[in-house]
């Protein structure tokens, strides 16, 4: 049986952060609409911890991040990120929570879909998580972490469906 790999591995620190690329990816900053500045030095703080892989601590720098004064981009960056770091801790409803926040501050940013994406895989919602994948590769084309997301939502889907078959049916 083939064994699927960690979130962060899936996903990359892509799903971490609006300044981040994966190695090789055409797509770069460039192509995203958030660049966190240093107006607001608990949002980068939140943003680098969550790159480090400090998962709880990310998530705390952004929360008190997010109640400083911020530029609306700033803002949805901060919620993408909280959504980032929600799903590497497989906290699903925290996730969705802020990624749908910040859609609503920012439809542009092709990494936030691809964050709401694995929350979408977490909750077994792959028809969700791959119209979300589809919108960010209208907004990024080239981009191949939006690539490499849309054969984890497959490899995903593909394992949900063996083990349904595998599982007898409780009465």
């Amino acid at each position: 049986m083939q064994r699927l790999a960690s979130w962060p591995t899936l996903f990359g620190f892509a799903l971490l952060s609006a300044q981040v690329t994966l190695a090789g990816d055409p797509v770069a900053a460039s192509h995203s609409t958030t660049v966190i500045g240093a107006l607001n030095p608990m949002l980068a703080e939140g943003s680098q911890a969550l790159e480090r892989g400090r998962f709880e601590e990310g998530i705390r720098l952004t929360l008190a991040g997010l109640e400083q004064p911020a530029a609306a981009a700033d803002k949805a960056a901060g919620h993408s990120n909280l959504c980032a770091g929600y799903a590497a801790l497989k906290r699903w409803p925290e996730a969705l929570e802020h990624c749908n926040k910040a859609l609503e501050l920012d439809r542009g940013n092709w990494r936030t879909y691809n964050n709401r994406a694995a929350v979408f895989v977490g909750l077994k919602k792959f028809d969700l998580a791959m119209t979300d994948v589809n919108a960010g590769l209208d907004l990024a084309p080239d981009s191949a972490t939006l690539r490499k997301s849309r054969d984890v939502v497959l490899q995903h889907e593909s394992a949900a469906k063996r083990e349904r078959w595998r599982k007898p049916n409780k009465a």
